[in-house]
């Protein structure tokens, strides 16, 4: 019964919004240059989510909203030399729910274990 309302629910999600939150990160090419736990030629979606909840506070969606639409460059010391384009053509409902899905990614990792903190630095 359970997974019979999963998979409702799942299907009635994808209707209403017509893709998954990882189909849409997928569709834009995200996944090119990030992964979600692990760094690729950009930061991780869950150092991001990490960082972003560190020195944001509240403001941490709307920060990643803005760095989605106008893009950004210079915020991972890792990654200086790395510039990530802007997105201009997503809706704001497509803008809420990608920075969603990147902040819940902070929580699936173990911060401590990964290294991640030494590449969040302000």
């Amino acid at each position: 019964m359970k997974s019979a309302l999963f998979c409702l629910s799942a299907s009635l999600f994808v209707s209403l919004y017509g893709a998954t939150d990882e189909e849409l990160i997928e569709k834009k090419g995200c996944f090119g240059c990030h992964s979600v736990s692990s760094k690729k030629t950009a930061p991780s979606f869950a150092a991001i989510g990490i960082r972003n909840k560190r020195f944001e506070g509240k403001r941490a969606k709307s920060t990643i909203i803005q760095s989605i639409k106008s893009g950004s460059q210079g915020k991972y010391l890792r990654f200086v030399g790395e510039k990530m384009p802007s997105y201009p053509d997503l809706t704001d409902e497509e803008l809420n729910r990608v920075a969603s899905y990147i902040l819940s990614q902070s929580s699936k990792v173990n911060f401590q274990s990964s290294g991640m903190e030494r590449g969040l630095q302000r």
